[in-house]
């Protein structure tokens, strides 16, 4: 670690970390976005094009779950209950449209769309959720 990093109070490291790895999976979602490197392109290149979407969004997900470990107690808790209200709505809200998708009444579903519900879900508990503790 370069020295001057020592020095940095720990927050504003932490800061740092999730506006890099920030940047990184917003370029490797707009990297991934386009039609490019999408079939008929050779293998190797769409096995690199998955390698690097999926490459750039793991380290964010560490950096997320370092945040929330650095946190005391009672926003550890805040946390496990927004992700546990926004698992249950995301896993209602699949079923459902697995069942709506089979029985033809929508199209298929993209995968991404689950996750930006999910990460929705979990924003709106984050602010709600706490108010229950007052």
């Amino acid at each position: 670690m370069p020295q001057h990093q020592h020095h940095l109070k720990p927050n504003i490291r932490l800061l740092r970390q999730v506006a890099v790895t920030t940047v990184l999976w917003v370029g490797t979602f707009v990297f991934t976005k386009g039609d490019w490197l999408r079939p008929p392109s050779p293998l190797p290149a769409r096995i690199a094009f998955v390698v690097i979407g999926i490459g750039g969004f793991v380290p964010i997900l560490f950096v997320y779950a370092k945040s929330i470990r650095t946190q005391d107690e009672f926003n550890q808790r805040i946390h496990l209950i927004a992700l546990g209200i926004a698992f249950a709505v995301l896993a209602l809200i699949s079923y459902a449209a697995d069942i709506l998708v089979e029985a033809g009444f929508i199209a298929r579903v993209p995968g991404g769309g689950f996750w930006a519900v999910m990460v929705g879900v979990w924003f709106i508990c984050m602010l709600v959720t706490p108010r229950f503790y007052r």
